[in-house]
């Protein structure tokens, strides 16, 4: 990994922390977030997995998950990186 890509992981770890946790601040039951991604084409490779604790907390949300992924692509697009909402995958613990 070149000193280039080190820091545009650490940009996108940093904003994806961001989300992650304005979404446990106003979403009840929301565990945590993760990623994987190639460096080298970050747009089509970035998919960020978000998980629940249980099966319930995650039908309770299920109306707020377009709001959840509007908060992980507006700071994704802060560090100018645009990825297709399709990218961003609810799952249940």
């Amino acid at each position: 990994m070149t000193k280039t890509q080190k820091q545009r992981d650490k940009q996108i770890r940093s904003v994806l922390t961001i989300a992650c946790e304005t979404i446990k601040e106003t979403v009840f039951g929301f565990h945590y977030l993760t990623h994987s991604v190639d460096l080298n084409n970050e747009t089509d490779t970035l998919k960020v997995q978000c998980f629940f604790n249980d099966d319930i907390a995650l039908e309770s949300a299920t109306p707020q998950l377009d709001e959840l992924k509007d908060i992980i692509l507006n700071q994704l697009a802060s560090i100018k990186l645009n990825i297709k909402p399709a990218h961003i995958l609810f799952f249940a613990n």
